[in-house]
């Protein structure tokens, strides 16, 4: 997803930039999402359904994030 994001808007990758990239990412959806999901396992019965939308919404969010960072 990065080179791509990358590529799409002419951005000067190096391996260095993807290394920090993809490092960044993974930093933040991991902790935000371990924070959300332990958040809705609380509610009984939402639980579960939970961990599938948040799945869902973090690789959208990051993927948005990831275009941003590479369109300035």
């Amino acid at each position: 997803m990065v080179v791509h994001l990358a590529k799409i808007n002419n951005f000067d990758l190096s391996l260095k930039t993807i290394g920090f990239t993809a490092t960044t990412l993974w930093g933040i959806s991991t902790v935000l999402q371990d924070a959300a999901l332990e958040l809705l396992k609380f509610i009984a019965g939402l639980g579960w359904i939970a961990g599938v939308i948040v799945a869902v919404l973090f690789v959208f969010f990051l993927g948005s994030l990831a275009n941003l960072y590479f369109r300035k």
